[in-house]
Parts: C-alpha cells; structure tokens; sequence
C-alpha cells in the first residue's frame, strides 16, 4: 500500500487504477507502476497499524505520519451505532 504525500502532508491512502502523472499523461494501471516511478510522484510505502476489533466496531484511521520515507497509518476501533 502507498500513500500520496503533498506539502509534508498525506493526501491520498491507496494507489487509484487510473491516474495522472505530473507531467500531464494518464495511465491505465497506475497501481501496477513501478516503485521509483510512484516515489518520484509523490507516492510513498505505507504501514498500517490497526487493533484487533470486535464485530460491534469498525477500523477509522486515527493518525497519518511520515516517518523516514513511508507513512505510519493508526486506526482505532470506533463503536457502531445502535438504533
């Protein structure tokens, strides 16, 4: 999994099918790129770090941090609401 990073801040979790470049073109398959190629585009490898939950709670992220060349992703387990 990849993250886009703009600014020093996390923009994006999970590759797009179809993308476009920052030169302008579109490609089919942006998800299948090469590694150096998503990393010049702003894309870096992301590590997810989620809690076990029960089937009364849902995952939601909590933090997003760049740590030395990938994103930290955080989720916590968030209750459902009952009606």
């Amino acid at each position: 999994m990849y993250a886009r990073v703009e600014n020093g801040q996390v923009t994006q979790i999970g590759l797009p099918t179809t993308g476009t470049l920052k030169d302008g073109r579109t490609v089919s398959n942006y998800n299948l790129l090469p590694k150096d190629i998503l990393i010049k585009e702003g894309w870096l490898p992301c590590e997810e770090i989620k809690p076990e939950i029960t089937e009364t709670q849902y995952l939601e992220i909590d933090t997003k941090e760049i740590v030395k060349g990938k994103v930290i992703v955080t989720y916590k387990a968030v209750e459902m609401p009952t009606f």
